[in-house]
């Protein structure tokens, strides 16, 4: 997996793509190689890669992991649990509670020692897996099972190949002992569909890679057969099962848009003045609320901007590409002229023209890719460097996110207040995120009486009860900074400095409405909480986060306009002093 030596460019991308291809929802994949643990994300074939690995410091020989397709790893309550550089394990949601426990393994090869101890790992891990879980092993284990049926009745079917090695006999003994089945080995076809692994020297296939599962569920288990067009640049075939299980429903949330209103088209004078008389002529049509208290105001309010933002200026694509994901077009061609020569090698492998025409295949698409890769590079160190120099600093910093590309995100279970317990599933995260900010931002201040006594008294100012102004409103608004993250309403501060006079008289009238009632909306009071590691410490330990808070930009807009009073009516006294 590593982007090194004779492997191609980006080899993570392109096997999402060819597991895209190929239908695939979750693959398991042995020798990583990434260091540690952790997930990147291919926005473009729509996959995520979960992976454990040996740590930074020591050599990368091994390394284990899933590649899921985005709509399932978004239905996942925990996080993979990678056990070690050699098992990772991921537990999905099914139907009526149900659960499928699956686990990507890499068994070492015939070193004693090291296959009894691999082996006593994964027994342990499997004790411990609920009994009504359908479990799932997948994975290269380095072991030849054969095809001896009656011996190893229940873990062998009756359509295995070949003969049997000393890590093949531990592989059936645990089946046997758990009550697996090698699904490989249950459904009759041609060799081709069988072997995985062709010996570098007496190049005889052989078979030791395997998906297995509980005997009691080998009816889900519709096929399970080897793909010979999956070309992932590696000396392993893929080995495909199709099962018949079904995934727990995502549960539908409301609230705030999740995606990125493409804000960026208000600089187009055409554009910001069609979003204006869209915007005015909605707030027009619309009646006044029957309830007179501020909440149905500022709920027709928010719905008429989103409403209208959605259609005039729709939602931005992401901007953070890399290379592979902006010539995708371009990779797609390359990728479609060398599966079709893989295709013809396959269907005449002994043709010394087609095993020919398949290596220039691969060797021209690894040069093109690299060529494309320096060109972007190029192009992107042009504009870093423009931008640099005339001083456009926002778009300096957009270049260099790009610069790093997809990112690698740290798998990061956190540990409980106690630190006894590491807590993986989702629901356990927030609530101990939640007991963390509360006990941070709920603690008792104790201010002592002769601190308050010190403070300089000033006079009653009774100009702070008046409503505000329409002119403090639109000076509130002027000085908003542009580029801001919108908080829970999902508004953000562009589409109020540049919605026209009709939506700030709109906003006006909430203000007043909430100043003379007395009720301040929950939307603006409601913050965002998102936590940034520090770079230091370890990663579940909760006070090594920074905190940042995102907050409505209307609350914002309303604290301005009160801090603009204080400061004018201080001034004096700061000069004063």
């Amino acid at each position: 997996m590593l982007d090194a030596g004779s492997r191609p460019e980006r080899h993570s991308a392109l096997i999402a793509h060819e597991l895209s291809r190929l239908s695939i929802d979750i693959a398991a994949l042995s020798e990583v190689r990434f260091p540690g643990e952790g997930s990147l994300r291919e926005i473009g074939a729509g996959y995520t890669l979960f992976w454990s690995g040996r740590p930074e410091t020591e050599r990368r020989l091994s390394g284990v992991g899933f590649f899921v397709r985005n709509s399932i790893a978004s239905k996942l309550e925990n996080l993979p649990t990678g056990h070690s550089d050699r098992i990772i394990s991921m537990r999905l949601p099914l139907r009526n509670k149900y659960h499928a426990t699956l686990f990507s393994i890499y068994a070492p090869t015939l070193q004693a020692e090291a296959a009894e101890n691999f082996y006593a790992n994964l027994r342990n891990l499997l004790q411990s897996i609920p009994a009504d879980d359908k479990v799932i092993i997948l994975g290269d284990f380095n072991a030849r099972v054969g095809q001896d049926s009656v011996a190893w009745k229940g873990a062998l079917g009756k359509h295995g190949v070949g003969s049997c090695n000393d890590n093949g006999r531990l592989l059936l003994e645990l089946c046997t002992e758990h009550q697996f089945t090698i699904s490989n080995t249950l459904f009759q076809q041609k060799a081709s569909l069988k072997t995985t692994w062709m010996h570098p020297r007496s190049k005889h296939w052989h078979f030791i890679d395997y998906i297995i599962v509980r005997q009691r569920d080998t009816k889900d288990v519709l096929h399970t057969r080897v793909m010979p067009s999956a070309e992932c640049h590696t000396d392993h075939r893929l080995v495909r099962s199709k099962l018949n299980i079904y995934f727990k429903p995502k549960p539908k949330k409301g609230g705030a848009l999740k995606k990125k209103l493409n804000i960026s088209g208000l600089q187009s004078a055409e554009t910001k003045a069609k979003f204006q008389a869209s915007l005015q002529s909605r707030l027009e049509d619309t009646s006044r609320p029957s309830d007179p208290s501020p909440v149905p105001l500022w709920e027709q309010l928010k719905s008429v901007i989103l409403q209208t933002s959605e259609q005039v200026l729709g939602f931005s694509s992401r901007k953070n590409k890399d290379w592979f994901d902006e010539n995708d077009l371009v990779i797609q061609e390359l990728l479609a002229n060398k599966r079709a020569a893989h295709q013809a090698h396959l269907a005449q492998p002994s043709c010394p023209v087609k095993k020919a025409a398949f290596r220039l295949a691969c060797s021209n698409t690894q040069r093109k890719l690299r060529a494309i890769k320096n060109e972007w590079w190029t192009i992107l160190a042009e504009r870093t460097q423009h931008c640099a120099d005339t001083g456009d600093f926002r778009g300096f910093y957009e270049a260099l996110k790009t610069v790093y590309g997809p990112t690698h995100q740290i798998q990061s279970p956190l540990r409980s207040s106690d630190e006894r317990r590491l807590l993986a599933d989702k629901t356990s995260i927030l609530d101990r995120w939640t007991e963390h900010f509360r006990a941070l931002y709920s603690a008792d201040r104790v201010v002592g009486v002769s601190a308050i006594l010190r403070i300089p008294q000033q006079p009653l100012k009774e100009e702070l009860d008046e409503a505000p102004s329409m002119e403090e409103t639109l000076k509130a608004i002027k000085q908003l900074k542009s580029g801001k993250a919108a908080g829970v309403d999902g508004i953000p501060p562009e589409l109020w400095k540049h919605g026209g006079p009709a939506l700030h008289s709109k906003l006006h009238e909430l203000f007043i409405c909430c100043w003379e009632q007395g009720k301040l909306l929950q939307d603006l009071r409601d913050a965002v909480i998102i936590p940034l590691y520090k770079n230091k410490g370890v990663k579940s330990d909760c006070s090594n986060y920074r905190g940042i808070t995102l907050l409505s930009i209307a609350g914002k807009i309303l604290a301005r306009i009160l801090l603009n009073r204080l400061v004018t009516t201080s001034l004096p006294m700061t000069q004063l002093s």
